[in-house]
């Protein structure tokens, strides 16, 4: 029983260290630069989500949520438009490499149809934003389309993200927030299964 009692206390102590030191790095004049940097390589290799990056930022600045998430959208749509940029220019390489152009072409007309649905969903939920954009790029979602679609999905989930971590004491407001994020996934499968 003592034994366990010590290990607990030792987790919630490094625990408390672990936080003061991701606050005090938060709090540096850098620190929304880095989550630009971040938020835009996310959008196209980065395999880690800059949620928790954001969470921690708001936690730290927390008058300043709505512009870490403006920041956040913006870098991360620039860095969508860059995943764009290569998948419609070396998307076609591979495919013709590997000797599927017919099921690129039967592929690529669906895309078409529903693509900015798709990267809107890309955008808005867990699903990977880098492959909806790199797959959009290469199988011919327009210019446009991506960037409204990647402006409003990730403006609004990480403008809710924000908002949930700023206003996290209000359980009220966060219970209508959290529902608002899933119902907007919801719809936005729903228009994509019922097209």
């Amino acid at each position: 029983m003592t034994e366990t009692r010590t290990l607990t206390t030792r987790i919630k102590s490094r625990l408390l260290i672990w936080h003061d030191q991701m606050m005090g790095l938060a709090r540096r004049k850098t620190a929304p630069i880095w989550l630009g940097v971040f938020s835009f390589i996310e959008s196209i290799f980065f395999p880690i989500p800059v949620d928790p990056m954001l969470a921690v930022m708001v936690m730290a600045r927390p008058s300043r949520f709505i512009m870490l998430a403006v920041l956040t959208t913006i870098c991360s749509t620039l860095g969508g438009i860059v995943g764009w940029y290569l998948g419609y220019e070396l998307g076609l390489t591979v495919i013709e490499y590997l000797g599927k152009t017919h099921a690129f072409e039967t592929i690529r007309d669906g895309f078409a149809r529903h693509g900015w649905m798709l990267i809107l969903i890309g955008a808005y939920t867990p699903l990977p934003y880098k492959v909806t954009v790199i797959s959009g790029g290469f199988l011919g979602v327009g210019f446009w389309p991506l960037v409204v679609a990647s402006l409003i999905g990730r403006g609004s989930r990480f403008l809710l993200v924000a908002a949930i971590i700023r206003y996290r004491a209000n359980r009220p407001l966060v219970s209508m927030l959290v529902s608002l994020l899933l119902g907007l996934v919801a719809i936005c499968w729903w228009m994509v299964t019922s097209s």
